[in-house]
């Protein structure tokens, strides 16, 4: 006799053989959650089975925003325990009133009531975004919601205040001695270069070198420390700076700083430079190592005074082959320069990022060879008399596909329309 063993027809309706709906897979229900933005909406679904609960909840506590006031936590500990575990992000950003409260007293009594068997007052945090205000006081309540699980950390500090820098500073101390923290993406910035803060973000940079993929500086001093420290991220795919102190700088400065990315960060996917305005012009020399990086899909350099030349595009058109997005967003280029540059672009580019210029006496000979099916957007187009809106339509029906969004001014966006029908999509968004 075999031992095999057989399902008899009522075995096969058992609990465990039930086919599961649509509605009751998680992955599926996690998908669907995550359209739902109404807090309310949340709420009920959460009510709806214990299938849904979980999930619901989860998103429902996912962020915990400036929308929040004290309420939350005033709480007995258990029932704030139980919610905590369900957030992942806490924003604070602004000087909203409804935060007074929470950091004046709420977190702090919170923290102070907090078991000593529980190590972390939100123990599965991945993001924190927090913006100080001139409250005294505000980053120090920020200490007590750092975690191992945080893989997003952004601190910006608006007050140049003493008590602010040397907060900071603890804050950022703090992140380094964490342990079994795996940082991701850090962003910071302040009001103005403080050699104390970027020191304490050297640190931090030493520490998660391994770790760490994305970096935003908003006030980015470039000195030796910071360059040095940056150079030693071999996995930085993401790379934000605003620099300052600028006036002090020349093409060879950003040369060398640019030379030194090329050579240390070569997995770098995403470049954004914005240097303000100064009282010199840059030219693309100071740029040019980043053209060794060959794997860069997104550069934008926002210059107060770049000087662009048609050789310049002939040269990065050149060497970066899956270049998605290229952005120049203080430039305007005569429309006559822009066909000739275009010539120049890698047939992956999806989205230019820098202004076209039309002047009156528009070049009937102004064409294009290549046209750029992939092209998905140009950021905006400018004319200077709608008496050559006309020939602006057929230059632009010629080199983008119907599914391209041309950005131009508002004033225009109706004519151009008329001009060329359904083969180009226009999207007004600014006015002169």
């Amino acid at each position: 006799m075999s031992s095999s063993t057989t399902l008899t027809p009522v075995a096969l309706f058992h609990p465990a053989f039930r086919r599961l709906g649509v509605l009751e897979v998680q992955e599926i229900l996690d998908i669907i959650m995550s359209f739902l933005d109404d807090c309310g909406d949340l709420l009920a679904a959460s009510l709806v089975c214990k299938t849904w609960s979980p999930i619901a909840l989860d998103h429902l506590w996912n962020t915990l925003d400036s929308s929040y006031t004290d309420t939350l936590f005033q709480a007995d500990w258990a029932r704030f325990e139980l919610y905590s575990r369900r957030v992942r992000n806490i924003v604070k950003e602004g000087v909203e009133s409804s935060w007074g409260d929470l950091g004046a007293g709420a977190l702090a009594q919170v923290v102070n009531n907090r078991p000593t068997s529980v190590p972390y007052i939100l123990p599965r945090i991945t993001e924190i975004e927090w913006t100080e205000t001139p409250e005294a006081g505000w980053l120090l309540q920020l200490i007590p919601l750092l975690a191992p699980t945080l893989k997003s950390f952004a601190l910006n500090v608006m007050s140049d205040a003493t008590t602010s820098v040397t907060d900071g500073r603890v804050i950022l101390r703090h992140l380094v001695f964490l342990p079994g923290l795996k940082l991701q993406r850090l962003q910071v910035g302040w009001l103005d270069p403080v050699p104390r803060l970027d020191a304490a973000v050297c640190n931090v940079l030493d520490y998660q070198k391994e770790s760490l993929v994305s970096l935003s500086h908003q006030s980015f001093n470039l000195n030796k420390q910071l360059s040095t420290s940056l150079s030693q991220l071999p996995g930085l795919v993401s790379l934000d700076l605003k620099f300052t102190n600028v006036y002090r700088r020349t093409d060879e400065d950003f040369n060398s700083f640019s030379n030194l990315l090329a050579s240390k960060c070569p997995g770098l996917r995403t470049i954004r430079f914005c240097i303000p305005f100064g009282p010199r012009e840059f030219t693309f020399h100071a740029f040019r190592p980043l053209t060794r990086i060959g794997g860069l899909r997104e550069i934008f350099l926002e210059c107060g005074e770049l000087d662009l030349k048609v050789q310049d595009f002939e040269e990065m058109g050149g060497s970066w082959r899956s270049l998605v997005a290229l952005g120049f967003p203080d430039s305007w280029i005569p429309l006559p320069w822009f066909a000739t540059i275009a010539e120049h672009f890698p047939p992956t580019l999806e989205d230019i990022n820098f202004g076209i210029r039309v002047a009156e006496d528009l070049d009937a000979n102004c064409t294009i060879v290549t046209a750029f099916t992939s092209l998905k957007r140009i950021s905006y187009i400018e004319v200077a008399s709608p008496k050559t809106l006309k020939a602006v339509g057929s230059f632009l029906r010629r080199l983008v596909a119907p599914s391209t969004v041309v950005e131009c001014a508002k004033w225009m966006e109706q004519r151009l329309k008329e001009v060329t029908g359904n083969s180009v999509k226009w999207k007004g968004k600014w006015t002169r």
